[in-house]
């Protein structure tokens, strides 16, 4: 009933059920008024023929009268009543004796009792004076049988309720054949809506015959040529805008600007619990390819060594790889340097087995350094242009491999985790823009808690990736935050989810019936998903963020723009947020680049109904202008830094989750 009040009865359905209900009362009220007027007829019938009868037999019996002859007046009564039709023909003489009294007891068993309850028919009794001459001889009383009247009702009515359950039938099939042509253009204009607002925008090709449906399909389809128009013309502009201003035009790498922008945005959110790695790949023989040979080998050198580390650096989660100029290579990887020693000699092993002649120099240099919390630019490229220049101390090799994890110690370690480590949660605040503390939703920060010590997540996460078990970590972080969430339900929270649930169907199944066991999650709850996730098969993401959609959970892709690819996939993603990338953000009051950027995204977004959300702000004057920007959702220090939520126990038994004050002020 809930889902019917809040979705709504189609036309269809109420068109339908009006039409049977009509339907079912006309025919009840066929069949009853056809059988009370043959049972009015059938009464009136059997008095008609009681009142003949009692005439005829009267005037045939009346010579018969006398005491010699009453036995052949008695004999004719009988010959008339051994009929069937009579349930009593009595003669009393003037006396008032009965002479004789013929009773039928008879009853009709193919008639049910309960037809009989309902239908009842009287017995009627007709009178007819006997004369004997002058002198009055008695009255002949003749009392119709009702069996044979029930048994033609019956028959009738039986024929009457088939007979109009046909004529039902065949009527409510034609009503829905017709009613299917009729609706059959609604139900495509429908869809269209339907799909509108899920921001998948197609054309509704069949123009209804009906003038007020044509109507409405013409307007939609025009608004979505127009909607469509729009989204082409700005996405050209901003992939433009990104191809010449971050975009390296022959790997299709990150270029210079764009590795600035990112260094900026990340460099002053490095923590204890957060590190930041930065690598170069210089390549020192280059030059001699492009002078020896051609610069299309150069060209075709420098793609096979982007391929190379994208491979490879790829799989470590929210790294990126840029070419800062015609050589030189450089990768920002949230991890530190001792975790990356296996990447390092899997690029390096990568890059030794593709060494020939040309490399008269080497294949490629390979420096790797830890990036401080608010190091400068030029200080970290000059230690790693150091590295290359100098080269590593070949001895790391021995080094690296001592002092690193093994898979199976990883996979007993996150096992161990996922069965019986604690979960912490923390939040930041994501507030609606040009207001004071109205809360678009909070975001929920988990770190994981290990015999006491609180795990590295970037080094936990990437792992468990590699052994197929961020999918677990993932079921972990909801089921105890929802202990969290019963106790605030009126608050809206996001919750980030990783590339393989969001791929994996056993995760979607999983979450679809823990909804049912635990519903608060079906409410004022949101995924954020990376936007590098969601470009690797946006078809299949697009299906299961609508699956997430159906339960109940809102969906955010965050880092909108790190991927600096076309924004046409958003046309057919059924999403909420967009949160632009922090790399837009850090200097947005001096590059009218990044402005330009963030102003078409709003117009983007806000033609699909989403709603665009901006993080990493530190400054007041940022947020002015992301706000005049257009931004609906501003998150950051300036607004609140991120608060740990506090869980106190009682009597070992009662858990209580607490906010600071900070945090409140933001609460529903």
């Amino acid at each position: 009933m809930s889902r019917f009040l809040k979705n709504g009865l189609s036309l269809k359905t109420q068109v339908y059920g009006l039409i049977i209900v009509i339907s079912v009362i006309s025919f009840v009220v066929r069949v009853i008024t056809d059988v009370d007027t043959t049972r009015n007829y059938l009464q009136t019938q059997m008095g008609s023929h009681a009142q003949d009868t009692a005439t005829s037999l009267g005037l045939s019996i009346s010579p018969y009268l006398d005491e010699d002859s009453l036995m052949i007046a008695q004999t004719m009564a009988t010959a008339i009543f051994d009929s069937g039709y009579y349930d009593e023909i009595k003669f009393t003489d003037s006396q008032n004796i009965v002479v004789f009294d013929l009773q039928n007891p008879k009853r009709v068993e193919s008639v049910p009792n309960w037809f009989i309850a309902l239908c009842r028919l009287n017995a009627p009794t007709m009178y007819s004076e006997l004369n004997s001459g002058w002198i009055m001889s008695g009255v002949l009383e003749v009392t119709s049988h009702t069996g044979q009247s029930y048994l033609t009702l019956w028959e009738h009515t039986k024929r009457s309720f088939y007979s109009s359950l046909l004529l039902l039938m065949a009527s409510l099939v034609v009503a829905f054949l017709i009613l299917r042509t009729v609706f059959k253009p609604l139900k495509a204009v429908e869809n269209q809506a339907h799909l509108v607002t899920r921001k998948r925008f197609t054309l509704n090709e069949e123009i209804p015959i009906a003038r007020e449906l044509r109507i409405v399909t013409k307007a939609i389809n025009n608004m979505v040529i127009n909607l469509q128009s729009t989204f082409e013309s700005l996405t050209k502009q901003t992939q433009k805008l990104a191809e010449e201003v971050y975009i390296d035009s022959l790997t299709g790498l990150g270029n210079r600007k764009s590795f600035e922008n990112h260094f900026h945005s990340v460099v002053n959110t490095i923590s204890k619990d957060s590190s930041i790695s930065a690598m170069m790949i210089t390549l020192p023989s280059l030059t001699n390819i492009n002078q020896t040979v051609s610069y299309q080998d150069g060209d075709a050198h420098v793609r096979d060594v982007s391929v190379t580390l994208i491979d490879i650096i790829s799989h470590l989660t929210n790294s990126k790889v840029f070419r800062l100029n015609g050589s030189t290579f450089i990768a920002l990887v949230p991890f530190d340097t001792l975790f990356l020693n296996r990447t390092r000699l899997e690029i390096m092993d990568a890059f030794s087995q593709k060494k020939n002649s040309l490399h008269i120099n080497g294949f490629a240099n390979f420096a790797l350094v830890a990036v401080e919390k608010g190091s400068s630019i030029g200080g970290v490229l000059s230690a790693l242009d150091t590295g290359c220049t100098i080269g590593e101390n070949s001895t790391n090799d021995k080094v690296d491999k001592d002092t690193l994890f093994s898979v199976k110690q990883w996979r007993a370690l996150i096992q161990s985790i996922i069965t019986s480590a604690e979960v912490s949660f923390s939040l930041q605040a994501v507030k609606h823009a040009k207001t004071q503390n109205e809360q678009c939703y909070f975001e929920v920060f988990a770190h994981f808690i290990h015999d006491g010590e609180k795990i590295n997540n970037g080094h936990l996460f990437a792992m468990a990736e590699k052994l197929n078990l961020t999918e677990e970590l993932d079921k972990k972080l909801i089921r105890n935050f929802v202990n969290v969430k019963e106790q605030y339900p009126d608050d809206v929270f996001a919750l980030n989810v990783s590339k393989a649930s969001l791929y994996s169907t056993d995760f979607i199944q999983w979450l679809t019936l823990y909804a049912h066991t635990k519903p608060i999650i079906k409410t004022n709850l949101i995924f954020e998903l990376h936007e590098i996730s969601l470009l690797y098969n946006v078809h299949i993401a697009s299906m299961h963020i609508d699956a997430i959609k159906d339960i109940g959970i809102g969906v955010c892709v965050e880092h909108f723009g790190t991927s600096l690819t076309s924004f046409r996939y958003l046309q057919g993603l059924d999403i909420e947020y967009v949160k632009i990338d922090g790399s837009y953000i850090q200097d947005l009051l001096d590059n009218t680049q990044s402005q330009f950027f963030i102003q078409t995204v709003n117009n983007i977004c806000h033609g699909f109904g989403i709603k665009v959300l901006a993080c990493l702000i530190e400054k007041p004057e940022t947020l002015k202008m992301l706000e005049n920007l257009g931004c609906d959702g501003v998150q950051g220090n300036l607004i609140m830094p991120p608060s740990k939520i506090i869980k106190e126990n009682y009597n070992s038994v009662n858990k209580e989750f607490t906010f600071c004050a900070n945090t409140l002020k933001f609460c529903n």
